[in-house]
């Protein structure tokens, strides 16, 4: 039998493999999708389009994951870092550089950093002021989470992953210098290529299972059922599944109901031509506007030009679907194409309309969310269950590719020796 099972082969999964294949222990990894990376992965559609199912940006603050990129042999692109905001999705004339905070004429005079703060709305009217507060944080904030600001805790903010330290290569990814500031690397190919590369070169040949689900397990006996008709036994296992599935492996559901995830619909299009002049230049757009369905925006034909190939460009769109007001996939590909034709994008140029809903977009980081998965981790670490990851772990500030991949090497550690967990459970430190 498998000493580790490993549900999911996204970053952490991938990272956990890693670790087992360098210590030759005997491993199994099992993914219900078709493809490796999770969420980090990328598609190609019917027209030749690459589309990440996110506005990713490879970071680094560890040796081994700079190891891991040099060995993949993924040739890098150093994009220029060019972020902007679109206030009032009203047309070019809103389009304001970030950060947004730098573009007032005179500053706030009511900002109240030391005044009690019992939530993130708390935390953005204190250190921002009332307009950008009403005109950006809010709106904003509550697009991407789907939730009022009054349920999500502040505390992440400053254990976001890169938020207080070096957001740059530790020893220069790929073994080159650290990029600039100005600057950030982006993986030739998307950044599914990077982790197709990942498992090419330092994962153990034929260790993976895609398109296998983990149906249930009997944590008693550490087998778990897969949706193919066998079994896997193992010691130990390291899952990226949600963690409110592994809890119900051991049966425990009140944290299903309690934490919450962010859902949204993928939406890309990609044009013939060249982009128009509001986004020749853009690396992503964040836009608070109600107007507007998607509040995120990335160029990725400005990340790598192949994203699109020759003579054309690609947009992908992040549109938030919420439980009160749920948006159709065919309502939120026509009001992006409406959102970006006052851009300047020209409808009649459209030649692909590329659309995923991810049920899983972001852990929210809700009131209460810390107790609840430090319960949670003890209670499965108990059955030899380590959640880890994106939505494994549920914890956004720890969930960037990175910190991903160093989680499950850092699993593995802990499991066979006690070793600490902390870029899981302390990001600020790194």
């Amino acid at each position: 039998m498998p000493t580790f099972l490993v549900v999911g082969a996204g970053t952490t999964g991938i990272g956990a493999a890693v670790r087992l294949t360098e210590l030759g222990i005997d491993h199994l990894v099992v993914d219900a999708g078709d493809r490796l990376g999770g969420m980090s992965a990328s598609v190609t559609d019917e027209a030749g389009f690459t589309w990440d199912l996110g506005g990713h940006v490879l970071h680094s603050h560890f040796e081994e994951f700079d190891r891991a990129v040099e060995a993949s042999g993924v040739g890098l692109n150093h994009v220029t870092r060019n972020g902007w905001v679109w206030l009032r999705g009203d047309g070019p004339q809103s389009l304001l550089p970030t950060p947004i905070q730098q573009q007032l004429t005179e500053l706030p005079t009511d900002l109240y950093p030391d005044a009690p703060v019992a939530h993130l709305g708390d935390y953005y009217r204190n250190n921002f002021g009332r307009d950008l507060y009403d005109g950006f944080f809010e709106p904003y904030n509550r697009k991407m989470w789907t939730l009022p600001l009054h349920d999500i805790d502040h505390e992440w903010t400053s254990l976001r992953s890169g938020s207080a330290a070096r957001n740059v290569p530790v020893l220069g990814l790929a073994g080159g210098p650290p990029a600039p500031a100005s600057t950030f690397p982006y993986p030739i190919g998307g950044t599914g290529a990077l982790w197709q590369a990942v498992h090419d070169k330092l994962m153990t040949p034929d260790s993976v299972r895609l398109r296998t689900r983990v149906l249930d397990v009997d944590p008693v006996a550490r087998v778990a059922r897969l949706d193919d008709g066998g079994t896997v036994s193992y010691q130990f296992c390291i899952s990226t599944a949600p963690v409110t599935t592994a809890l119900g492996w051991i049966g425990w559901s009140e944290p299903a109901q309690t934490l919450r995830a962010s859902r949204l619909h993928a939406v890309g299009l990609g044009y013939r031509g060249e982009p128009p002049p509001a986004l020749a230049d853009k690396t992503w757009l964040y836009c608070p506007a109600e107007s507007v369905p998607w509040y995120r925006a990335t160029m990725l034909s400005n990340y790598d030009a192949a994203n699109a190939g020759p003579g054309r460009w690609n947009i992908l769109c992040e549109v938030p679907v919420f439980a009160q007001a749920p948006i159709s996939v065919s309502e939120a590909v026509d009001g992006v194409q409406r959102s970006l034709q006052l851009l300047g994008a020209d409808p009649a140029r459209v030649v692909s309309r590329f659309s995923d809903t991810l049920d899983f977009g972001y852990p929210v980081p809700t009131l209460g969310r810390d107790r609840l998965l430090r319960e949670a981790d003890e209670r499965l670490r108990a059955h030899g269950i380590y959640s880890r990851g994106r939505f494994g772990g549920w914890r956004y500030e720890s969930s960037n590719q990175d910190y991903g991949y160093v989680q499950g090497r850092q699993a593995v550690d802990n499991a066979l020796s006690g070793a600490p967990e902390d870029v899981y459970w302390h990001p600020e430190r790194f």
